[in-house]
């Protein structure tokens, strides 16, 4: 780390002991996201449909309003979440860097911290993606912090270089099959047949393919771990403590999201109402994985910029004005419980989508399915500002910090 760095981070450690409403309002609109696209891919999928599968389907001509729900999945939905929720993970990632160094622990100590408590988050999603969810997120996002864990001593400069090579390197893994993919003359497949009705068999299922999960996380990692380093960098340097400060950079990261939303996602909408070619579907849905992914900067970017009147009333007053307290404060208390948010959704998709239990979406459209989406998303939100209000903390939350700190947490001084 240069002087000049370093001389920024000691003049952000201040703002590193605030709290900044934009990642945790991030966190909680990336939920809604994240759940109307795990319904219809893994917890729902469409089955004998004509159009859309992967995105809820529709048969026949379908309705304006069916097709308007694919272009809101495919500019909005999907690979947005995911990629915002990387981001914010570096985030977290870098503010727990500076306090920590505010608190005079060592660079050794610091990474053995980090490395300890990211690793939990490794375990949890494991048994997650292992007993309940096969698409679980925190597998990878738990290998991505645990390597960036051997890079945190990096300057800013060296960590933007890496997040550039590890982007370029999963684009080129990956350009082969989006090649093949525009390539492809075949009718889109219609939805998941493969769907396990019984929770005892999903179980039995992931129990046997245990030991491929964590490779699996590796692979999927790859893609996740650019927007870790990137989110690391903003935690380290404090930039949602000073926004007009790094306003020019955050509105290059909205544009570039703004760009590519409907670069992407109105070709892949067209293809899947059959406007277009099959292989305008394949081949944009492939290319949105790789390239989507910057999406999660850029839209994080857009919200710190939002909210910089917001944060400048808090910062004043030391709390949400009275409007905001109404309309934020339910997103906020999720944003602060988002892995409790995550998890909670597993747990209501399990009891309302399956047929072992009430399968609430049986027959549903696209529309129902994504509205159940939102009831689940909606369900989760209004838990979490029950115990906002209570002053409680995440039931998940509070495992991960009793296993990552122990029971009297972290000491406020490096004890060494």
């Amino acid at each position: 780390m240069t002087l000049k760095e370093s001389t920024r981070h000691a003049g952000e450690r201040t703002a590193a002991r605030r709290r900044f409403v934009a990642p945790d309002l991030a966190r909680g609109f990336a939920l809604v996201g994240i759940a109307m696209a795990n319904i219809v891919t893994d917890w729902d999928p469409a089955e004998g449909v004509d159009h859309a599968a992967g995105l809820g389907g529709y048969n026949g001509d379908g309705t304006a309003w069916e097709k308007l729900l694919v272009f809101l999945e495919t500019l909005f939905v999907h690979v947005r979440g995911l990629p915002m929720f990387a981001t914010l993970l570096g985030v977290g990632m870098g503010m727990i860097f500076v306090s920590l160094e505010r608190r005079g622990y060592p660079l050794r100590a610091r990474r053995g911290v980090l490395a300890r408590r990211y690793g939990f988050l490794f375990l949890f999603g494991l048994v997650h993606k292992t007993l309940f969810f096969t698409n679980d997120i925190m597998t990878a996002y738990g290998i991505a912090a645990l390597i960036l864990c051997l890079f945190i001593g990096w300057s800013d400069k060296a960590l933007y270089a890496l997040a550039g090579a590890a982007f370029a390197l999963n684009a080129v893994l990956r350009a082969p099959g989006v090649f093949a993919a525009f390539s492809s003359t075949a009718e889109p497949i219609d939805g998941s047949p493969a769907r396990i009705v019984d929770l005892g068999e999903r179980m039995t299922a992931g129990l046997a393919n245990f030991w491929v999960y964590p490779a699996m996380g590796v692979i999927e990692m790859l893609a996740f771990f650019p927007l870790v380093v990137v989110g690391f960098v903003w935690g380290r340097r404090g930039l949602f403590g000073d926004v007009v400060g790094n306003a020019r950079m955050l509105r290059g990261w909205a544009l570039l999201a703004a760009v590519v939303i409907p670069a992407l996602g109105i070709p892949w909408g067209c293809g899947e109402i059959g406007a277009l070619g099959p292989g305008w579907a394949a081949g944009f849905n492939a290319a949105n994985e790789v390239a989507g992914m910057l999406t999660g900067p850029g839209i994080l970017a857009a919200i710190a910029l939002a909210c910089r009147p917001l944060q400048s009333r808090i910062d004043a007053s030391g709390t949400l004005p009275p409007p905001a307290q109404t309309l934020a404060q339910p997103l906020v208390a999720l944003g602060k419980r988002s892995m409790s948010g995550y998890l909670g959704q597993t747990v209501l998709f399990i009891l309302t989508t399956q047929p072992a239990f009430w399968w609430a979406t049986r027959d549903a459209t696209i529309a129902g399915k994504l509205g159940w989406a939102l009831l689940v998303w909606l369900a989760t939100l209004a838990g979490a500002w029950a115990l906002d209000k209570a002053g409680k903390p995440g039931p998940f939350e509070w495992l991960h910090r009793r296993l990552s700190y122990g029971k009297d947490g972290l000491p406020e001084h490096y004890p060494g």
